[in-house]
Formats: C-alpha cells, structure tokens, sequence
C-alpha cells in the first residue's frame, strides 16, 4: 500500500500544455508527482491534500504545502487555496461521495486559464464486462473494482461530469487493458502470433457493430483527460447534456 501512495504519475505531467504556478494535488499520497513537477517546473508552488495521515506526512516533506483531510469536506478558499492555474485529480473522483459537486466549489478556485489533468477509470471495459457476464463483480485493493470506489464512469458519464460541472474537456487520452487484447487475441503495440493470446475460457461477451472509437474505448482501462474551467459559467448538477469536445483520442 505504501507503494500506492508514493507512485509518481509522471507521464501525466506532460499533458500540461504550459507550466503551471500554482499546482494542487488532489490525493496527492505520499508528494511523488508533485515532486517530479518541482523538479520539472522550477518555481511552481505545490499544494497537496491528502486523507491519509501517514502519506499527507510524507507529502509535506516533498511539497511547499499539504493540507490534511477529505477534500470534499474542505473549504478551500478558507484553507488558503486560491488562484490555482494547475490542478491533479489522479484516480480521485472515483472516490467521492458527490464529485459532481466537488468539481463545481474547485472552479471557485481556479484561475481563469487553470488547466485540470484527471485520470479515471473506465467501467465500459470489455474485461469487466465479461466479469459481470460471469456473475462476478470481485472487489479488489486496487484497479477497477478497487474496494474503495464510489462512483463507476464511462467515457460518456465523464463528459457529462465536467460539462455539468462547468468544464470544458480539450483533451483525452487512453490507457489500455491489456487483458481486453488478450482475450480479443488483438494488439496495437506487438502482434499476438498464433495462440499466444488465447483466452482462458470461452468468451461469454460478443461485440458487433461497434467502430474503431468504441473498440478502443472498450480496450481502455483509464481515461486521462485536460480540462479548462469555462468562461461565463457558474456550473450546475444538471449541467446542459454533453458538449461537443475534441473527438481524437490519443493513444
């Protein structure tokens, strides 16, 4: 667990399109990443927030600032968090209660020309769908049946989050299952030659019908996204429905 804690999602970084100056780390663990971007954007003033004690303490020696506590709870503008212009939400959302409205009090926060980076897992992943054709629906300490999440999200329901929220989503990104390509007997990264990939069992899910996008949204374990706060919205739960974003996801 410890290792969890201290994973640096440095390849996240990279999906700023500038430096930021003022990064919040939402779930920050243990500071790894923020760290990285200390070292990567020198200058950048780095705030985490951390529910775990023991991580947020390890944190503090990393960052210039850890607060201690559930960032859903927090007044943020009390606690000093302000004109924020970079913010991490690496697999957090999933873990909130009402990350609907968690979105919509951080816009308070931001700078107008903030840029938001989020991972969230993908519910609509062909593996777990043939779990759940299966009967199975098997909690696990992490991944996408990880014990400690809330809240289940599909490419769809993402969009419809952040637009909700008051967001615009300039930017997606995917990671891929690689269990999804074995069980296909397909790969986009090195070929499966003969059986190699054969699944273990008789698949019990069969897809017809889809196109090249919602294959690959069937491959994918997490999506990573860049967001921008929108100009001249306040937000709102039931936001507008889906907004037309940037349609080329990258691999």
């Amino acid at each position: 667990m410890a290792d969890y804690y201290d994973n640096a999602r440095t390849a996240l970084l990279d999906l700023f399109p500038r430096a930021p100056t003022r990064l919040l780390d939402v779930g920050c663990g243990s500071g790894a990443t923020g760290a990285v971007a200390k070292e990567r954007w020198p200058g950048v003033e780095t705030i985490g927030i951390e529910i775990v004690p023991a991580a947020a303490q390890r944190a503090a020696a990393r960052l210039d600032r850890v607060i201690t506590g559930s960032a859903e709870t927090l007044d943020l503008a009390a606690a000093g968090v302000a004109g924020v212009d970079g913010v991490l939400l690496l697999d957090v959302l999933e873990h909130l209660v009402d990350p609907w409205r968690f979105l919509e009090r951080l816009r308070a926060v931001l700078a107008p020309d903030a840029m938001v980076v989020a991972s969230i897992p993908n519910v609509a992943n062909l593996w777990l769908l043939e779990e759940l054709a299966a009967g199975r629906f098997t909690y696990a300490s992490d991944g996408l049946l990880d014990k400690t999440h809330l809240r289940f999200f599909t490419r769809a329901s993402i969009a419809s989050l952040f637009d909700g929220a008051g967001y615009d989503i300039t930017r997606w990104q995917r990671i891929t299952d690689g269990r999804v390509d074995d069980a296909t007997r397909r790969r986009i990264l090195g070929l499966c030659y003969g059986t190699t990939c054969r699944p273990r069992r008789r698949r019990r899910v069969t897809v017809r019908g889809v196109d090249d996008e919602a294959y690959h949204d069937l491959r994918t374990i997490q999506f990573t996204l860049v967001a921008r706060p929108r100009t001249g919205k306040t937000g709102g739960i039931a936001g507008d429905g889906p907004r037309e974003v940037e349609e080329a996801i990258d691999e």
